[in-house]
């Protein structure tokens, strides 16, 4: 399941190094792949949204740009493909899978989103929204089968929610004075969820744990975000401590104690994921007017990862350090301690993305086709 311990909170005054040496870790021996993934027939374009340790992949076959169809679908390891049920509608979105191969997301019926649980099997189970509450989708998924999304209120507010396997469900409210909030992610054991909140138009970290309260991941900050947490509970986001501050990455412990992330610039920085041992990866304008492409360790020392001077883009990385993205629109590796790698395209194609990574080392994205077609895709690290 992806996303998706540490030391006390110091200064933010550090060097910044840059990836060298000999490829080791996840990455030792040359990647293998891109394997299409493909489509459902009738379909053009496809994406992996969400893919766990095994190898099992959920996402999306579509058709059409405007209006685009979107068909949920599991691959299993091997890159097979099925459909999966849309009970109610004919699209719908799967967004998460667990280590047990059951995923999350959502039916589009007629007139509303309905979340929707599909077991091991590809079985639907689709939750029947308390009255008044309508259009809710499911994002994320627990290894305990808690499901999490958003709906909208009766008031039409967003409100996050929270479906436990035996099919209850529980609205998880809003931080006192606020209007709305917004559940996004959850750690493995389904003990530990991670939102946004928002008052006057600026949004606030929130989280809810073990079924309790909401409350906030940085009370004394002006704003703060995190959306993403990993297996673990550990947290990863920004925040700004006044209006006109500079940003702070930083991750939260199980137990909220805030740990920031090196950023020794006043510019903008953006954090997009946290592996299972606590790296993170971003993207921010270090040494502008080019941005940079980054990763912290589980210290919160900050590296740069090398990018020639080109346009760069980095999305997840693995408990080893090993991180994925995009460098001159090719998808590409960057070991932890080692040398950075492209990886391949499909015949006749000219780009591909890698989003995702395991700590198994597999690397799913998408390519185009001869055709100009985007389809999903991963490859095999050795």
């Amino acid at each position: 399941m992806l996303r998706n311990c540490r030391r006390s909170a110091w200064s933010l005054v550090a060097s910044v190094a840059v990836f060298s040496g000999t490829l080791t870790g996840t990455a030792q021996a040359t990647p293998s792949g891109p394997v299409d993934l493909g489509t459902l027939p009738g379909d053009d374009s496809s994406t992996v949204l969400a893919v766990n340790e095994a190898g099992v992949m959920v996402g999306l076959s579509m058709a059409g740009r405007d209006p685009r169809h979107d068909h949920p679908v599991r691959w299993e390891a091997n890159g097979g493909i099925t459909a999966l049920p849309t009970p109610g509608g004919s699209e719908g979105q799967v967004r998460d899978i667990n280590e047990n191969g059951v995923s999350a997301g959502y039916v589009l019926t007629a007139t509303a989103a309905v979340p929707a649980r599909w077991d091991a099997q590809g079985q639907a189970t689709t939750l029947q929204v308390p009255p008044g509450y309508h259009n809710a989708t499911a994002f994320a998924i627990s290894d305990t089968d808690v499901v999490v999304g958003n709906w909208l209120t009766p008031s039409d507010e967003y409100h996050g929610f929270r479906w436990d396997p035996d099919g209850q469900v529980a609205d998880l409210g809003v931080l006192p004075g606020d209007t709305w909030g917004m559940a996004e992610d959850i750690s493995a054991d389904g003990r530990v969820i991670v939102g946004v909140a928002n008052r006057a138009g600026t949004g606030h970290a929130v989280r809810w744990v073990d079924g309790g309260p909401i409350t906030e991941l940085a009370p004394l900050s002006y704003s703060s975000g995190a959306h993403i947490v990993n297996d673990h509970g550990v947290a990863a986001g920004s925040m700004h401590e006044t209006g006109s501050g500079p940003p702070i990455p930083a991750t939260w412990d199980r137990d909220g104690t805030i740990h920031r992330l090196d950023w020794p610039s006043p510019h903008s920085v953006w954090v997009y994921g946290i592996g299972s041992t606590g790296y993170v990866v971003g993207y921010g304008y270090l040494n502008p007017p080019s941005p940079s492409a980054v990763i912290w360790d589980p210290d919160g020392h900050l590296t740069v990862l090398p990018d020639d001077g080109h346009y760069v883009d980095v999305e997840a990385v693995d408990g080893e350090g090993t991180a994925v993205g995009s460098l001159e629109s090719r998808a590409t590796v960057w070991p932890r301690n080692g040398a950075r790698t492209q990886l391949g395209t499909l015949p006749g194609g000219n780009r591909s993305q890698a989003y995702r990574i395991t700590d198994s080392g597999r690397v799913v994205g998408t390519a185009t086709t001869a055709a100009g077609k985007d389809h999903a895709v991963y490859w095999t690290l050795g």
